[in-house]
C-alpha cells in the first residue's frame, strides 16, 4: 500500500533541503516544495528570507495572543514532526513530513516488530563518545561483567563472605517445619 508520502513524491518533483532552512528547523518545506533542486534560485532566496523573517519576529518575544501561540505551537511541530504524531488534528500531515525526513536523511520508519526491535538493538549497540565516562571511569567491569575469580577476590577485600548470615539457616529450618506440618 503506497503512504501518503509516496504518492505526493511520486506526482511532483522534491527540493533537497537548503541548509538555512535546515538550520531553521524547515528542511521539511524544501522536501515538500515543487520548485526546481537548484539552490539558490530566486523561490530557494525568498523562502528563506521569508522564513527568517517569519521566525525571527514568531521567536523574539512573547507571545501577546492566542494566534501567536498558535503560530509557535505550529512552528514547533513542524520542526519536530516525530514528536506530534498523535495530535488529533495535525498528526497526519506531521506523519508525512515525518516520513519525508525520515527518507530524506535515509533511514525509514519501523513497520513490523521485528524493524523495533532491531533498531532498538542498534541503538543499544552503539556507543556515544562521554570523555567523562572513558577517562574518569576507570572500572574493569565498565562494558563486561566480572568473572568468578574476580567477584572472590573483592569480596575477600571487602571483608564479606558468601555464607550466608546464621539467621539465614535458622529461618530456613523455620520454613521448613512450617511446609512438612503443612503436607501431613
Amino acid at each position: 500500500m503506497e503512504s501518503l508520502f509516496q504518492s505526493i513524491t511520486r506526482q511532483k518533483r522534491m527540493s533537497l533541503p537548503r541548509r538555512a532552512m535546515d538550520e531553521m528547523g524547515l528542511a521539511v518545506c524544501c522536501l515538500m516544495c515543487n520548485a526546481p533542486d537548484d539552490p539558490g534560485t530566486t523561490r530557494c532566496k525568498e523562502c528563506i528570507e521569508r522564513h527568517s523573517a517569519a521566525r525571527k519576529a514568531l521567536f523574539t518575544e512573547r507571545a501577546s495572543s492566542p494566534i501567536q501561540q498558535l503560530a509557535r505551537t505550529l512552528a514547533s511541530m513542524i520542526q519536530n514532526p516525530g514528536d506530534h504524531l498523535a495530535d488529533p488534528v495535525h498528526g497526519p500531515y506531521m506523519a508525512l513530513y515525518h516520513e519525508a525526513l525520515l527518507k530524506h536523511q535515509g533511514t525509514s520508519q519501523a513497520e513490523t516488530m521485528e524493524d523495533v526491535e532491531r533498531l532498538f538493538e542498534e541503538a543499544r549497540s552503539k556507543r556515544k563518545p562521554s570523555p567523562i565516562r572513558d577517562i574518569a571511569n576507570q572500572n574493569p567491569w565498565a562494558d563486561r561483567n566480572p568473572d568468578r575469580d574476580e567477584i572472590d577476590k573483592a569480596l575477600e577485600a571487602l571483608d564479606i563472605s558468601e555464607r550466608a548470615p546464621e539467621w539465614w539457616d535458622e529461618l530456613s529450618d523455620e520454613i521448613e517445619a512450617i511446609d512438612e506440618s503443612v503436607q501431613e
